[in-house]
């Protein structure tokens, strides 16, 4: 019940439209008055379009022709478009001369080919037939010098010699119908109304030309792509404008409205990936939406590319509306992005500045071609202004932009160059005061030494042990600060790395050990393993991966006060692996978690000499030669440290 009623519903309201539609009343005739110095045609106009495009006059006439409230804006349909205008001219008043002869303008300048024919009303006998006026051609797709009249629209001369009705029949062929806006002018009013605009526009082209040169100078002075962008962004918005609706399709296009179609429109689809990729990064996009504006960026160039692809393949009138609104869509979401990100960065607010003279004129624009009815007389105007003044303010906040970058830069480098060179200082004052505490402490070690060896009472003895061992703890301090900090040197300097064996960095960590106890055990490979190990290689510092080594080794001696520390090699398929194994009381939960962390020791052996920097150290070493340490409790007690590097692929 309900869908029947819906379907009763939309039945009457379509009667309805088409009973208002039969009922729209014909156009009136416009009254010509004789001191007017231009009369508009809007609301005065009736068409039919011609769909097959091949009516002549005298079939063009006899046919129904709707009124138009306005301007015709057929949006891009092309076609034949015929356009009727009835004109009364008044009598002579006074015996005043007629007035001078009016001349009809149609903008806009790319429609390709203009017909004019001027029929006089005449009382005709039975049988007789209509004499098909002279007519007048002109257009875009006409050279300069055969019209009428040099102008960047079609202009026609309109001769009403007497007093009476008058019936003007345009025929309007094009690929690229938008808005066709006849007015009548008189000679001298269109002259004047010329001068103004060609002035105006003039002065516009002028700072628009300027401002890309400068962003084209800036763009390779500088260095900066950004200037470049906005150089190319100028450049092809200038070459839109300007062969669109300017002189300058005319003067590089003559008679070839087509290719200037296809000019302007490509500049069209490439204006819409650029505004993207210069606003997306002036709002930083790339920290609030990296990953969507950066596939967003693809996308549209992507789309670009391809539409211009099919207008060269001639399907202008296919892809004409796609591009105008594709650019309506980038400049909704440019638009919409400022609009997010500004309250977030309000030091961003100057990029929404610089949309603001685009935004209305565009959009308006953008919105008549695309097919929307309504025409703004100062709608070319505003958009000139707009473009240069959105021009000038995004090149302003341009070079404001990499100005604050170029600033920030500076000061990050002055930090740079002022933190390193207080590291060095700091350096030298480790190795300074390691040089200076050396020789005391050397001191203080043989006389501890000497004491020690002499019979003294069981508290003496006590304290003398206590200070040897404090003394011992500074000397491994003093030792691992200055490895610490030579590593730290050698990671800026370019070190000479080599292949090299397992027995070449077993033997290496050995000599460097300062414990030559009996406890360490070398585990033998079975033959097959050792014919692997010697023919394993991996490329390094060889002292560096020594110190590695002889850190763990050091270690195990040192927390296992008793049993034996055994080493052991393995290689696998793209790695080696130095193991060792050691029967001391394990690792201390609560520090392996920071086992690897400067200054972190275990809480077992509060007693034993070290500085906690023998595993940093050791992890650095064989990060910077892409490898690994892991340490962990073994089974069975003890602890289990292996050493992997990656071997030498050959």
């Amino acid at each position: 019940m309900m869908k029947r009623s819906v379907l009763w519903l939309l039945s009457l309201c379509l009667a309805a439209c088409t009973l208002m539609a039969q009922a729209t009343p014909a156009s009136p005739p416009l009254q010509l008055p004789l001191t007017a110095q231009k009369s508009l045609l809007a609301g005065h106009l009736s068409m039919w379009f011609d769909t097959a495009g091949t009516a002549t006059w005298q079939q063009a006439r006899a046919q129904t022709f709707a009124p138009v409230p306005g301007n015709v804006n057929l949006g891009y349909r092309p076609g034949v478009l015929w356009v009727r205008m009835q004109i009364q001219r008044g009598e002579n008043l006074g015996g005043h001369s007629p007035a001078p002869d009016w001349l009809l303008e149609v903008p806009p300048a790319f429609l390709d080919e203009v017909t004019l024919w001027i029929e006089p009303r005449v009382n005709l006998a039975e049988g007789q037939t209509i004499v098909e006026p002279p007519s007048q051609v002109a257009g875009a797709g006409m050279h300069p010098e055969q019209r009428p009249l040099w102008h960047r629209n079609s202009v026609f001369p309109v001769d009403l010699p007497e007093a009476g009705l008058y019936t003007l029949w345009l025929r309007v062929a094009s690929d690229n119908i938008k808005a066709v806006t006849p007015v009548l002018w008189h000679s001298n009013a269109l002259e004047k109304n010329t001068q103004i605009k060609t002035m105006v526009a003039g002065l516009f082209y002028g700072i628009f030309i300027c401002i890309t040169l400068t962003a084209l100078i800036l763009g390779f002075t500088v260095g900066t792509p950004i200037f470049l962008m906005c150089a190319g962004f100028f450049l092809l918005l200038g070459l839109n404008l300007f062969i669109a609706d300017g002189w300058l399709g005319l003067l590089l296009f003559p008679g070839r409205p087509q290719v200037a179609d296809t000019v302007s429109t490509s500049c069209m689809a490439l204006l819409s990936p650029l505004f993207v990729a210069i606003f997306s990064r002036l709002l930083r996009a790339d920290q609030f939406l990296p990953r969507f504006f950066t596939w967003y960026v693809r996308i549209v160039w992507a789309a670009g590319l391809v539409a211009i692809l099919i207008l060269l393949d001639g399907h202008f009138e296919q892809v004409a509306p796609l591009v105008n609104m594709l650019a309506m869509v980038q400049l909704v979401v440019v638009v919409a992005l400022a609009l997010w990100v500004v309250p977030q960065e309000a030091s961003l607010r100057w990029v929404l500045l610089a949309l603001i003279p685009l935004l209305l004129p565009a959009m308006l624009r953008l919105a008549r071609n695309a097919g929307f009815d309504f025409f703004i007389n100062w709608l070319d105007a505003s958009l000139l202004a707009g473009i240069t003044l959105h021009a000038m303010t995004l090149l302003f906040f341009v070079a404001r932009h990499v100005g604050q970058s170029y600033k920030s830069n500076l000061q990050a480098k002055i930090q740079v160059v002022a933190g390193v060179a207080q590291l060095a200082e700091q350096r030298d004052f480790v190795a300074l005061l390691s040089h200076e505490f050396r020789n005391p402490i050397a001191v203080l070690d043989g006389a501890l030494s000497n004491l020690s060896r002499q019979a003294l009472d069981t508290h003496t003895s006590s304290r003398v042990g206590r200070m040897a061992r404090a003394v011992e703890r500074l000397k491994y301090v003093l030792s691992y600060c200055l490895a610490d900090e030579r590593l730290a040197t050698l990671e800026h300097a370019q070190r000479v790395r080599k292949p090299l064996t397992a027995a070449e960095i077993i033997e290496e960590s050995l000599q460097q050990l300062d414990d030559e106890s009996r406890r360490l055990q070398l585990l033998a490979a079975d033959p097959a393993s050792q014919t692997l190990l010697d023919d394993a290689h991996v490329l390094g510092d060889l002292p560096m991966l020594g110190a590695a080594l002889k850190n763990l080794l050091d270690n195990a001696l040192k927390y296992a006060d008793s049993g034996p520390v055994q080493l052991s090699v393995q290689v696998q398929s793209s790695q080696i692996t130095f193991i060792v194994r050691d029967h001391g009381p394990g690792l201390d939960e609560q520090a392996s978690s920071r086992l690897f962390d400067k200054f972190t020791r275990g809480q077992q052996s509060p007693y034993t000499p070290g500085a906690g920097l023998g595993l940093h150290l050791s992890r650095k070493i064989v990060q910077r030669h892409g490898g690994e340490i892991r340490v962990h409790s073994a089974s069975g007690g003890g602890v289990l440290a292996e050493l992997s590097l990656p071997l030498i692929i050959r």
